[in-house]
Parts: C-alpha cells; sequence; structure tokens
C-alpha cells in the first residue's frame, strides 16, 4: 500500500507542442529541470516519447499566456503530436502540466487554483481508477488538508484527507499499512497531492519529501 500511494502521490505531485518557448526566457532552465522530474509520469501513455525539453517547452509558453490557463492546457494536449490512445493519457499529459505551470509561474494559475486542483484531482482518479469524489467535497478536504499541513506534517493531512473524503478514520500507519484499498489510496494521494500543489503551494516541497519517504 506504501508502494501504491507513493507512485499516485508522485504522479500526481510532478512530471507537445505549442509556440516554442524562447531558450532565453529566464524559466526554461527550471521548466526543463520540472519536465525531467515528471517525465516517467508519461511512461506507458500515448505521450511517452515527448523529450522533456518539449514538455518544457509547452510549460513556458503556457507561462506566457493569459486568460484561462485550464483552456490553454487543453488546446495544448490537443495540439500534441502522439499515436491514438485513451482518454487517460490526455489527463495524465494535463496533469503534468498544470502542474508545470503551477510550479514555473505560479502565477499564471491564481485565478483558476480551485479549478485546477479539481482537475488535477479528476485526472488522477480517472487515469488510476480511484474512487470518485464529489466537487465541493474534495474542494472542502482539499482545504482541510492545507490546514493540517499548516498545524503539522504530511502525514496528519493524510489522515485528514482519508476521514474527511473517504470516511476511514485510522492513523497514517494503518493508512499506509493497508486501512485504504488501492483505490481510496489513489484518491487520497490525488487530493493530498493536488491540494499541495494549487491549494497551498508553500507545502509543496514537505509532501515532495513525504512522497520520497514513500518510496524508500
Amino acid at each position: 500500500m506504501r508502494r501504491v500511494i507513493a507512485l499516485v502521490l508522485l504522479a500526481a505531485a510532478c512530471g507537445g507542442s505549442g509556440s516554442p518557448a524562447p531558450t532565453n526566457d529566464p524559466r526554461t532552465p527550471a521548466a526543463i529541470q520540472y519536465a525531467a522530474s515528471a517525465d516517467r509520469a508519461l511512461d506507458g501513455t500515448r505521450f511517452s516519447d515527448l523529450r522533456p525539453a518539449t514538455v518544457a517547452e509547452v510549460i513556458v509558453a503556457l507561462c506566457a499566456g493569459a486568460g484561462s490557463v485550464l483552456v490553454d492546457v487543453d488546446a495544448a494536449v490537443a495540439a500534441v503530436e502522439a499515436p491514438p490512445g485513451g482518454a487517460g493519457d490526455d489527463a495524465i499529459l494535463r496533469e503534468v502540466l498544470l502542474t508545470g505551470v503551477a510550479v514555473i509561474c505560479p502565477e499564471r494559475v491564481a485565478a483558476d487554483m480551485t479549478a485546477a486542483y479539481l482537475a488535477g484531482v479528476a485526472a488522477t482518479v480517472a487515469s488510476g481508477g480511484g474512487v470518485a469524489i464529489d466537487d465541493s467535497l474534495a474542494v472542502g478536504v482539499g482545504l482541510a488538508a492545507c490546514e493540517a499541513l499548516d498545524a503539522g506534517t504530511p502525514e496528519d493531512a493524510l489522515v485528514t484527507v482519508a476521514a474527511g473524503g473517504l470516511g476511514i478514520e485510522a492513523t497514517a500507519g494503518e493508512l499506509l499499512a493497508g486501512a485504504l484499498d488501492p483505490a481510496q489510496g489513489i484518491t487520497a494521494g490525488a487530493v493530498l497531492a493536488s491540494a499541495a500543489t494549487f491549494l497551498c503551494p508553500e507545502h509543496r516541497e514537505r509532501v515532495a519529501g513525504f512522497i520520497a519517504d514513500l518510496g524508500d
């Protein structure tokens, strides 16, 4: 179970075409670094041949845009030249790009933060076979997870998500030992990772550390 949650959190919290980003854009090195770290999230999808440099170009181009980042991300995914595949593949690339924008140019997603959070949760749940969660409940649980992160640890936030979103009262150790079934683990991971990415990004690095520890 620890491995399941680690992989889900990594896919949700990590790493096309579109207008090529200028190589002298100061955000390009960070975008390339992010895209390299997120590359394995695309393994096994129809986008597995996308180079990190290409993904970085799309992210920097999205950072330079205006209006709804969600609309622009959907357009970027649709414009990518790749072999045919399932809708789940598109959801994974959408999440990689959304998270990349949130990491590289957070001001770009500020107006769309809640919508981006919900899109991130939905993408991970759909692509991973998680338990569906109502949007209003997901927002409430995501905000509660942020409060738990403000006051405590990622483990506390996971407990909060499991209790508030899935009705499972257990300690973090019990959750990681099997109190969550795989589908529930996917949803809990999606909520926690997306909350730390979009709703309270000041905790993103701590959650990333939590992810790394789970993967050990």
